[in-house]
């Protein structure tokens, strides 16, 4: 069989998940169309790919994944229903007296909001978003400032997030894919300084805090905001009135977010409880000394996080119990929020076999006869994140692209002798490069919605920022191999 017919599979995927921006269709087909040339059979092909599917989740390591996916999603939903929230929001609202001290509060928000992307972006709107008004900032600015503090800072968080559970999941198909032994956690840790984007991207939206040191678009919305004049203090009154019930009247999200809902959280619900800070602060220390403690020395690190959720989980619905939330509502909104995870963990099991397929056609041998020679070790990186990030930017979707992209990485990793820790690094930034740039991403759509900004106006006014970021991600991904 021609070696070539490897790649066929992940290219075909990538096609149509930018051709349709649908990625779990597109991961399908990939598969559908690798299990075909294998079988060459119309009917065997079918049966090949339930083969590979169901093969993925018969693994204890996958399993472990797709729950802590799920149960993180519905303890999410359940402290958004408990008011914890609501309670924090007032709280922060008293320390506030200018926009400068706004988005300091903002970024502050992260120790109790860093769990999740969409979490952040929605709990930390409903929070600021009064303020933001108040103090008269641009939507677009503080929909930049949302969004820039969200996934960049999340991927560097190696613990208690939805993201950590995801990364290991796909870095481990990366490790599946080339045969390398090990711990995915660990080579995930290894990443973390090779995080160029995130750091450049979270260092350019710090500096924006001073309103001088804006450019471009930017910089022309604070000057028009700026020379605005009202009586701010009626106006935040009355917007602090009516500010829940108008984010429960209306979808700010946008048509962009159709088919891209992997991080929305409806997080715009009314409380059940007396909103109270416990209610926010007790679920989140007791997940996080607990996935410290029992991750030190674990050697399945997947598991280890799906047991600390789960007693979180039991600790919170005990809480929130003894206040007068009824189990039979907790357990319905807490199904309601992990099915809103649904569509990733989709892509985590049709991305998982559609890499099998690939190496079963040759893919990992097609690699090292073609490439082994050609292509400099010190090249790779910078390579793997700009593909990444140009496929994170059309399909809309950094979890989609990490999914197509680190299984190809890896291979070629290995076949070139790149750092392996590099590698994972050069994908997450790029995923994460589109994530935040991308006119079609879901967390750029909601970031703009839950500011209510114009989404084109600051898709043109947040780009040079990212793209930025992105040029000086790309330089170091090509520098440090050189230097170091």
């Amino acid at each position: 069989m021609d070696l070539w017919l490897s790649v066929i599979p992940p290219i075909v995927a990538i096609i149509f998940a930018i051709w349709t921006k649908q990625v779990i269709p597109s991961l399908l087909i990939g598969l559908w169309i690798g299990s075909f040339i294998l079988t060459q059979s119309f009917f065997g092909s079918f049966y090949k790919t339930v083969d590979y599917i169901t093969g993925v989740l018969t693994t204890s390591g996958n399993i472990h994944v797709v729950l802590f996916l799920y149960i993180f999603s519905g303890l999410v939903a359940l402290i958004q229903l408990s008011g914890g929230i609501q309670a924090f929001a007032k709280f922060v609202g008293k320390y506030i007296d200018s926009s400068q001290k706004t988005f300091v509060a903002l970024w502050a928000l992260l120790p109790v909001t860093f769990v999740d992307c969409g979490f952040r972006v929605v709990a930390t709107g409903a929070i600021i978003k009064p303020l933001a008004e108040k103090y008269k900032i641009a939507k677009e600015r503080l929909a930049y400032m949302l969004n820039n503090s969200s996934s960049p800072v999340i991927l560097l968080i190696p613990i208690a997030t939805t993201f950590v559970g995801y990364i290991i999941g796909v870095v481990q198909n990366g490790m599946n894919t080339t045969g390398i032994e090990g711990s995915a956690f660990s080579y995930y840790l290894q990443s973390l300084p090779y995080q160029f984007f995130s750091y450049f991207s979270i260092l350019i939206a710090l500096t924006t805090i001073m309103p001088k040191l804006n450019l471009g678009p930017m910089k022309e919305l604070i000057q028009n905001h700026s020379s605005k004049k009202a009586d701010l203090q009626t106006e935040f009154a009355e917007d602090m009135s009516h500010h829940h019930k108008a984010e429960t009247s209306k979808d700010q999200t946008g048509n962009a977010m159709k088919g891209n809902m992997e991080h929305n959280h409806d997080m715009n619900q009314e409380p059940s409880l007396k909103p109270k800070l416990m209610n926010l602060l007790i679920p989140l220390l007791t997940l996080i000394p607990l996935s410290f403690f029992l991750m030190i020395g674990s050697e399945e690190s997947s598991k280890a996080m799906l047991v600390a959720l789960i007693l979180t989980l039991i600790v919170t619905f005990l809480l929130y119990f003894f206040q007068g939330l009824k189990l039979a509502e907790q357990v319905d909104n807490f199904i309601k929020g992990g099915n809103k995870l649904i569509v990733t963990i989709g892509i985590l099991i049709v991305a998982w076999p559609i890499s099998t397929v690939s190496q079963d056609l040759g893919l990992t041998t097609l690699i090292e006869n073609t490439l082994s020679n050609t292509i400099s070790s010190t090249f790779v990186p910078v390579i793997t994140f700009v593909v990444t990030a140009a496929v994170s930017y059309f399909i809309g979707s950094s979890w989609g692209s990490w999914a197509l992209m680190m299984p190809v990485a890896f291979t070629l990793a290995v076949a070139t002798g790149a750092s392996i820790p590099m590698i994972v690094a050069a994908v997450l930034s790029g995923g994460t490069f589109g994530d935040v740039t991308s006119p079609v991403s879901g967390m750029t759509a909601m970031s703009a919605g839950i500011a209510e900004a114009d989404h084109m106006k600051y898709v043109k006014a947040m780009s040079p920022y990212n793209l930025g970021a992105g040029v000086l991600a790309a330089s170091a991904f090509f520098l440090v191999p050189i230097v170091f």
